[in-house]
């Protein structure tokens, strides 16, 4: 049998333990919340709900730092025990164990979970990493110098390296980056889907991309001067009006009256209003 557990056994047993320690958080929580709740549902102004919102904030940080302590304390009494393990390792038949195989003790074990605050600020990296190294550790436990082994594994044998896995190295940065992709995507997809040959206007996703980017010039009022070029369209604003046009010349010209949110189509020519999907301004 393998020496040290896999990095799905141990996130398994990572879930178990933050379920049993959301339990007693959470139940502080929602009494506090229930105190503040009959405040907040009789404000009637914006400023008696300014007043309550902040005793909300608080007791929303007071939870997380609730939960950060008893998860320190609750993992560093566990590991530090005869069973090695917490509740969720238990359930998983792993432990902890130090550079020579040993029981850790209350500080060691304390240290070894306070390391885990740096795999949160690296977007949780530091956790996948116990997926490819040589020992299966995690961040945490190569600053703790620890193991995480299955029950199998008796004191004293040689703690021996396991290939390096490559592929798993590739998985967990993609995965960890993949957040990141998708909301570059979400940024600039709209920007490079080709708007050249017309506005489109009979599409409604590119009408409320077209309106979204209307409104929000109108909200930093950019003088005409100063046009915005995006997907060979012109946006640019006049008399409080904001307008949008193709680059090249155009059948008609969509505009956002001052004060409004709506956009509506001017004709420049004929009766191309007819044709799309914005309705003619009056």
């Amino acid at each position: 049998m393998q020496t040290y557990a896999g990095f799905w056994r141990r996130f398994v047993a990572f879930m178990i333990d933050n379920i049993i320690l959301s339990i007693p958080t959470g139940l502080l929580t929602t009494v506090f919340m229930m105190v503040q709740m009959p405040q907040l549902m009789a404000a009637q102004t914006e400023e008696e709900i300014a007043a309550v919102l902040p005793g909300m904030f608080l007791v929303s940080i007071l939870s997380n730092i609730l939960f950060f302590v008893l998860f320190i304390l609750y993992t560093a009494f566990m590991e530090s025990s005869s069973k090695q393990a917490t509740l969720g390792k238990m359930a998983m038949s792993i432990k902890v164990v130090d550079i020579n195989g040993q029981r850790l003790n209350f500080w060691h074990a304390a240290g070894r979970n306070l390391g885990k605050v740096v795999s949160y600020f690296i977007i949780y990296f530091g956790f996948f990493m116990a997926a490819f190294t040589r020992r299966r550790q995690a961040l945490h436990d190569i600053m703790a110098s620890t193991f995480v082994v299955n029950n199998s594994y008796q004191a004293g044998q040689p703690l021996p390296q396991e290939p390096f896995r490559s592929g798993c190295l590739v998985g967990a940065i993609i995965v960890v980056l993949l957040p990141f992709i998708s909301l570059f995507a979400a940024i600039l997809i709209p920007f490079f889907v080709t708007t050249n040959d017309s506005l489109n206007t009979d599409n409604p996703a590119e009408v409320r991309l077209l309106q979204t980017q209307m409104q929000a010039i109108a909200k930093i009022n950019i003088s005409q001067e100063d046009p915005l070029y995006i997907n060979g369209i012109t946006l640019y604003t006049q008399d409080g009006d904001v307008y949008a046009t193709r680059t090249q010349p155009s059948s008609f010209t969509v505009r956002l009256p001052k004060n409004q949110t709506e956009i509506c189509c001017v004709e420049d020519d004929g009766d191309f209003c007819q044709s799309n999907a914005i309705a003619k301004c009056m």
